[in-house]
Formats: C-alpha cells, structure tokens, sequence
C-alpha cells in the first residue's frame, strides 16, 4: 500500500524511472502478500477469525483492500485493464466482509481506538480511486461519488470516536505509535479520490459539481493541518520521552500517509490550479521517497541477525 502510493507520487511529480521501479516492487511485495495471506486463511483459519474479532487488529486487514485498489489505480490506464478489474473485486469484496465484522465488536473496544480505524475509510476510498481510474461510465461515477460521500462520512465518525477517546483516555508516549499518521492519510485519499471524481464531474449531479471542488479544497487544508501535531506528537515520543525510534511496522502508517498527501497536493495543484509552478510537487514527492528509503532501510536493517 506505501509503496504503491509512493510509487505514484514520483509518478505524479515527473519522476518516471524511479516511480515504474518502485511501482514493480510494489507488485511483487502484493504477489508475495496475497499469497502469503491465502496460505493463513488456508492452513490457520482459526488465528485468522481470531484476528477478525480484536479490535487492535482487524482494521489493519483494510490495508489489504487499499494496496488491491492503489495498485488497481495504476494498472487501469494500460494493458493490463482486465487485472485492475480483479483487484477492484477482489477489494470490494474484501471491505465488505472486513465491515459487516465491524458492528460486532464490543463497545469496550472504542476505549483502544487508535489511528488504525481510519483504514476503513481509506480502504472504502481506495474502491473510489479504482472505479475514478476506469473508463469513465454513467453508472460508475455516480456509484463512486456516492461511495466517496460514505467515506468521508466514516472518517468523520471516526475521528469523533477516537477524539472522545483521546480525550478520556490519553495514550502515553508508548502508546503514541505511527498509526496515528493514517488520521492524515485518511484526508488524504479522501482528497485524492475527489480530484478524480472531478475529472468527470459531467457524469454527477449538477448539484453536486459546486460543492465537489470545495470539499476538495477543504480536506487538503484539514489534511495540510493535521501534519504540524503529528510532527510535534513525534518529538514528544522520541525526544522529550526518549521512546526509541525502533522499527516497527507501524511505521509504514507513516510512509502511506506521507506518499498519499505529496500525490493529493500534485492531483489539487493540477486540477484546481494547472498553471502553479512543480516545484512544491516535486519536492513532496522526494519527501515521500525518502521516507521511504528510511523505513525500509529500518525493516531490513531490523531482519538482520544479532552480531555475536
């Protein structure tokens, strides 16, 4: 999912060679995932329902709805259409099963939410990013503007859950993980997904082509906010409290989130204002690429066995 939206950017920003091979990587990490996925729902199905019942882990699984739609997102535009199709299926399915779980959670469990909530919405965004890509159709736009309006709704019914949470029951440093950079990421896709509805605003409502562009405008300043509080939230974690900046997979809630803002501010500035100069677009993209870089130079650097 990182990878693939990071891919993008660069894609967005100009950078073709490193976006097509970051874009095969991206592909080749999702193969060995599914498969990877597959052999648990096979052979350990048990752990798996286990996991589609704890409220710290299931939402983690809409990350597999949001890769299948990013890459989807890529594939649709050349030869290999057909899979796009697949994968857009395969993620609509899967955030179907994934929600239908959601409502039998105990109510105890909004005490530990967390950033990982926001999954749901971008997975249900990444289906709106999916169905955007494809040749335009007079019942696919509208069925994406509706399924774009839903998203944004559940994040914000999200982020009321977990503002009340936060405001009850404040996690501490330990507890003050990278998920919680997916509060931005969500924004961000939202935005996304609005600039490609955009595109085909001539397939919407009249009354809704007004309002789109403003939503628009409104969700990339909300996102372009909440990036400040993260950075200062980091700084509270890792300097002020010394948590040790270890890897973690939590911190690849902080690449998508970062790819994700640096591919909306390229789709805004290219829709809304096409005449702006790239360099900001370009300069968030190398962000993103570089964040990047760092995470998985942690993840392998982490896999390392210990020196005697």
């Amino acid at each position: 999912m990182a990878t693939g939206i990071v891919s993008r950017a660069l894609n967005e920003a100009g950078i073709r060679t490193a976006s097509t091979l970051l874009f095969a990587f991206a592909c080749a990490l999702y193969a060995v995932l599914l498969v990877a996925s597959g052999a648990k729902a096979l052979f350990h199905p048990a752990a798996l329902r286990a996991e589609l019942t704890d409220p710290a882990r299931v939402f983690g699984h809409f990350t597999f709805v949001a890769a299948s739609g990013v890459l989807a997102t890529r594939l649709s535009h050349g030869p290999a259409r057909g899979t796009a199709y697949v994968l857009l299926a395969v993620a609509g399915a899967a955030w179907a099963v994934l929600a239908l779980g959601l409502p039998r959670l105990p109510r105890s469990a909004a005490r530990e939410a967390d950033g990982t909530w926001f999954l749901a919405a971008v997975g249900l965004q990444s289906l709106v990013l999916c169905l955007t890509s494809l040749p335009p159709r007079p019942v696919l736009v509208p069925l994406a503007f509706a399924l774009w309006w839903c998203g944004v709704l559940l994040y914000a019914g999200t982020a009321t859950v977990l503002g009340h949470r936060l405001l009850r029951h404040p996690p501490g440093p330990a507890r003050c993980t990278p998920a919680y950079w997916v509060t931005m990421g969500a924004v961000a896709i939202s935005t996304l997904a609005g600039t490609q509805l955009h595109d085909h605003e001539d397939l919407l409502p009249p009354a809704a082509r007004g309002t789109l562009a403003l939503a628009v405008v409104v969700l990339w300043s909300w996102a372009t906010v909440l990036i400040p509080p993260l950075l200062a939230t980091g700084w509270w974690r890792h300097l002020h409290h010394r948590v040790p900046l270890a890897y973690e997979p939590a911190l690849w809630c902080v690449v998508f989130p970062v790819g994700m803002y640096a591919t909306a501010t390229a789709r805004v500035t290219a829709t809304l204002t096409p005449h702006a100069p790239g360099a900001a677009v370009r300069l968030l993209a190398w962000v993103a690429a570089a964040v990047w870089l760092t995470v998985q130079g942690h993840a392998v650097a982490a896999r390392r066995p210990a020196r005697p």
